[in-house]
């Protein structure tokens, strides 16, 4: 195993010397022995950071998000994780099959068979560039993918065969433990033409951690893809992460993503609906307490006709917490017929609570439907009196008026068992006291 490198974050601009660890990934991954587009992409990421530093509040697209949480925290680079069975969470679902990586490694001694029908390869068994794994677009624009790329050590692609429905879904469970790793792992999810699966992406670890996680996924004409992730990480840990679904003909993909234990994320959604007749969707609930601060940055990008997208935010933000919504719908020329809808709302429970929201329509044909809308809002004081004259007490009417507020966006999800893990995660929270969220 290389020697562990050790990095501080600051949110200000990288001097050349403090970003030396970036500039050569080989120092401490040379000995790993990658296919040379990995070695090549490593090093291209590490020279864009070294060029940039992280994004500070004067960049475009980071005018609302802090990364402060990320200067007092030292993370480790190739952390050991010893995690054994015992050590990882129940599987989401009972009949689920099940991926396992502990700090960004693959292992397959804590995974279940995966069925006919899908196959697993890892990273560093892709000789041959992968374009959806290789191409990541401008390096320059988006640092965190940069460390991405300077940083991958492991990774996989997912690739469910064509014509198959897999009836039961599938965990991808990525854990952190140790002594506070930091991870940068790289996943590709490949539906064939006419597939079908559920995937349950899980983020979990108890203690300090950093995920920069890159996720792609494509589907193929006329499958149905169903990715719902759940970041179930403690108040400790950052979670940052790029998701680019890219959709073919016919096909239908439905995305959401709860958030409640992090100190600190930015989650960035890329929907492109490359051909015609495509449904892409994806939604989310947060729950923020204390300092925490999460940002949901999203864009649907429409190609071509007859193509629907859909991005449905709900989040709930206590005491001194922060969220953040930039959600924008851009539809090409040749994209009529486009049907486009946006919303984000928030309930702020403290005066000190803020949201922060950022709507776009960006629209070049002239036969579409496209709208947005975004609101942000104390609790319904009527409501609350409503409740409290029927002999519910003040706290629990709250917590009814709050629950019932966020599960709206599960209404959508097509599956009951997963829609149940979020409702869940809902009701957890309501019942967790401020002292458990991030100080």
């Amino acid at each position: 195993m290389a020697q562990a490198a050790v990095h501080s974050f600051k949110t200000e601009t990288l001097q050349r010397e403090e970003a030396m660890p970036w500039l050569a990934p080989a120092a401490v991954l040379g000995g790993d022995n990658a296919p040379a587009w990995i070695a090549a992409l490593r090093e291209t990421g590490a020279a864009s950071f070294a060029a940039t530093g992280l994004p500070t509040p004067a960049w475009e697209g980071w005018q609302y998000t802090n990364l402060r949480p990320l200067t007092p925290d030292v993370f480790t680079f190739d952390a050991a994780g010893d995690v054994a069975a015992q050590d990882l969470p129940a599987p989401l679902l009972k009949d689920s099959h099940r991926i396992v990586l502990v700090n960004g490694r693959l292992r397959p001694d804590l995974g279940t068979p995966l069925p006919d029908g899908v196959k697993l390869t890892p990273l560093m068994e892709i000789s041959e560039p992968e374009e959806e794994l290789a191409t990541v677009g401008s390096l320059a624009q988006s640092p965190l993918l940069a460390l991405n790329c300077a940083y991958m050590r492991d990774g996989f692609v997912l690739d469910i065969a064509p014509h198959r429905d897999i009836t039961r879904p599938i965990e991808i469970l990525f854990m952190t433990a140790g002594n506070s790793p930091a991870v940068y792992p790289r996943v590709l999810y490949r539906f064939g033409e006419n597939s079908g699966a559920t995937l349950l992406e899980r983020h979990a670890g108890a203690g300090a951690a950093l995920t920069n996680l890159y996720a792609g996924l494509v589907l193929k004409a006329a499958a149905r893809g169903r990715y719902y992730r759940f970041i179930d990480e403690n108040g400790d840990a950052v979670h940052v992460s790029r998701t680019v679904v890219r959709s073919h003909k016919s096909s239908d993909f439905q995305g959401f993503s709860s958030v409640s234990g992090v100190a600190a994320g930015r989650q960035e959604f890329g929907l492109e609906l490359l051909d015609s007749g495509i449904s892409s969707s994806i939604g989310g609930v947060y729950m923020l307490k204390g300092r925490q601060s999460h940002d949901f940055t999203i864009l649907a990008d429409h190609f071509e006709k007859d193509g629907t997208s859909v991005q449905h935010f709900k989040g709930v933000i206590d005491d001194q917490a922060r969220a953040v919504f930039q959600g924008k719908i851009h539809v090409r020329r040749p994209a009529q017929k486009t049907d486009g809808y946006q919303s984000h709302h928030a309930l702020l429970l403290s005066d000190q609570a803020e949201a922060s929201a950022k709507p776009e329509l960006e629209i070049y044909a002239d036969d579409v439907k496209c709208s947005h809308g975004a609101t942000a809002g104390m609790l319904d004081t009527d409501g609350l009196f409503y409740l409290q004259s029927r002999g519910i007490p003040v706290a629990e009417a709250k917590a009814l008026l709050v629950h019932s507020f966020l599960s709206e966006t599960l209404e959508k999800i097509t599956r009951d068992d997963v829609r149940a893990l979020y409702a869940a995660r809902i009701a957890a929270w309501l019942n967790a006291p401020v002292e458990e969220a991030a100080a």
